[in-house]
This record gives structure tokens, C-alpha cells and sequence, in this order.
């Protein structure tokens, strides 16, 4: 467990976002409900203009921006903890104190998620108080909403903190996350595809299952579509043990992998070559589709192969090998 001067000393370092975070978090459920509630009083004072138009004062949670605005402050403080902290120097500074790299781990873990849990439960009892008080006619998805904000806020936050335990910068470490994000998928699509152009649509075999509808809840990046909400309630069991994964491997990568490699992607250089050679199979993959789609003929198909591979290689190379400049 980790010392209170540590916790202290990571309050400190940024207690004034920390605070403007939670105060986000706090009030953008109570917000959206007193918005709704504005527009049915704005529908009734102009109902006498458009008699057989009928205001309804409905409270619903399946709206995908509103997901995207809790998700957020959960994204940017998983940056400004390792992140921005890593670029400046300052990570350094607090690995030379006398406490252990799992202390300080922990530290930035429990107050991150202390933040993001804390504040949605504030968040919670603010729109249940506003709910009582404006009365309205039907609440749609409010209590699975309240729980699952909370679960996919933490599995974005510890997502983003195991990429920055795995990098050495903030680019590296927002890239590396959305990769992560959204990788499987890509990856079994352009072999899809590439199978398809080669030996013909007809050896794809069709996906039919029946829990292929739940295979697609294993890639984080779904759940900043509200569809999760009309499923079952179970399903917020795959975030949340994805969220103990991602935390369980930013631990491992933050007590293992040095230090001194800030400013370049990975901390670990062993990790460069195999994503390199990912990364230009992805191009090559990619772009060899598109070329064939675009002309219909596999000289399209080989072009394309080409232009990825150099495409891919240049990105794989500036972004992985080059050093950034630091803060």
C-alpha cells in the first residue's frame, strides 16, 4: 500500500485538475437533466403556436455524446498522470523518492479511480435529487447507465494507463490505447477481405453463432456506443474484467520497464520491431484491398501491396524509432 505521503505529494502535483475533472464528472448527468427539462418547458410555452404537436418530458441515457463527455475526463487523466508527467520529467522525480515503483503505481491508480468512481456516485444522487424534484413522465436506461458509466469510465482509464506504462510519451500512449481499442477487429476484417480478393468471397465462411453478438463487447472502443445499453445487464462484466486486465498489465510494464526511454514509443525497445512489422502488414493488408476495390483488378491489388508497405513502414519508423522532444 502505498505511503500518505505519496498520495499527498500526487494530490498536490495536480489537485486543481483533478478538481475540475471531478466537478465535470459531478454535474453532467444533474446538467443533462435540467437541459431535458428546459426544452419540455420551452415545448409547452410554444404548444398553443402547434396545438397537435404533444411535449413529453422524457429522461434518456442512451445518448452516445453524453457517453463520449464521461469518457473523456477518465482519458484525460490516465495523460496527465503518466503521460504528461513522463514528458516533463517529473515521473523521474517521484521514482527517485523512497518508495517503490508499485507504491507509486498504486498511488496514481487509487486516486484516478477514487476521482471517476467517486464523482459519478455524487453524479448518481445529484440526478436521482433532480429526477424527484422535475417529475418527468419516463427515465430510460438510468440505473444500467449509472453502473455501466462507471465500469467503461474505469476500463477507459486503466486502458489509458497501462499504454502509458507500456510508452514513453503522450502520443505514443493515446495511439497505443486506440490500437488496443480497436486492433482485433481490423486485423480479422483486412484478413477477411484480403482472403476474399485472393481466393474468392465464397471460402469466407459466415459468422453464425450464437454468441457472435458478444464477441464484438470485447473491443473497448464499442462501448462509446450507447447499443450496449439494451443488452443485457451481464454484459458489463467483460468491462469490468477487461479493466482489472489493463490494470494488471500497466502494473507489470510499470514496475519492469525502465524509465530512461521517455520520449520514445516504447519504454521496452524489444517491443519496436514486432509492431513495426505488424504495423506494415496492416498497410500492406490495407491499402492492397483498396487498390484492388478501386480498379477491380489484382495489378490494383499488387500497386496497392506496394504503397502500403512504404507507408507503412515510414509511419512504423518516424512514430517508433524517432524520439520526440520532450516538454
Amino acid at each position: 500500500m502505498s505511503d500518505r505521503g505519496l498520495f499527498y505529494k500526487e494530490w498536490k502535483q495536480n489537485h486543481v485538475t483533478f478538481v475540475l475533472i471531478s466537478a465535470v464528472l459531478v454535474f453532467l448527468n444533474p446538467l443533462s437533466i435540467i437541459n431535458t427539462y428546459f426544452k419540455y418547458q420551452s415545448c409547452l410555452s410554444t404548444q398553443n403556436q402547434y396545438p397537435d404537436y404533444e411535449c413529453k418530458y422524457t429522461v434518456d441515457f442512451s445518448d452516445m455524446g453524453l457517453i463520449l463527455l464521461h469518457l473523456a475526463p477518465a482519458v484525460i487523466l490516465a495523460v496527465i498522470q503518466l503521460g504528461i508527467d513522463r514528458s516533463k520529467g517529473v515521473l523521474e522525480y517521484t521514482l527517485s523518492l523512497p518508495y517503490s515503483r508499485s507504491q507509486v503505481f498504486h498511488a496514481k491508480f487509487i486516486i484516478g479511480a477514487s476521482i471517476i468512481i467517486g464523482s459519478q456516485f455524487f453524479a448518481y444522487l445529484l440526478s436521482e435529487l433532480m429526477i424527484f424534484l422535475t417529475h418527468p413522465g419516463k427515465v430510460i436506461y438510468f440505473h444500467h447507465y449509472i453502473a455501466g458509466m462507471m465500469i467503461i469510465s474505469l476500463l477507459a482509464y486503466s486502458l489509458l494507463l497501462g499504454a502509458g506504462s507500456l510508452t514513453g510519451n503522450v502520443i505514443a500512449q493515446l495511439l497505443t490505447a486506440l490500437s488496443v481499442s480497436v486492433l482485433p477487429y481490423v486485423i480479422i476484417v483486412l484478413l477477411a477481405v484480403n482472403a476474399g480478393i485472393i481466393f474468392g468471397e465464397s471460402v469466407i465462411p459466415e459468422i453464425n453463432f450464437p454468441w457472435s453478438a458478444i464477441v464484438i463487447y470485447f473491443l473497448p472502443i464499442v462501448y462509446i456506443h450507447p447499443a450496449w445499453l439494451g443488452y443485457s445487464k451481464y454484459i458489463l462484466l467483460i468491462p469490468a474484467a477487461m479493466s482489472i486486465l489493463f490494470y494488471l498489465i500497466g502494473l507489470f510494464c510499470f514496475i519492469h520497464h525502465p524509465n530512461e526511454r521517455r520520449g520514445y514509443f516504447f519504454l521496452w525497445k524489444k517491443f519496436e520491431r514486432p509492431i513495426q512489422i505488424l504495423v506494415i502488414a496492416i498497410g500492406i493488408l490495407g491499402c492492397g484491398a483498396f487498390g484492388y476495390y478501386s480498379v477491380n483488378s489484382y495489378f490494383g491489388y499488387a500497386f496497392g501491396m506496394l504503397i502500403g508497405a512504404v507507408i507503412g513502414f515510414l509511419i512504423s519508423y518516424f512514430l517508433i524509432y524517432k524520439k520526440t522532444k520532450l516538454i
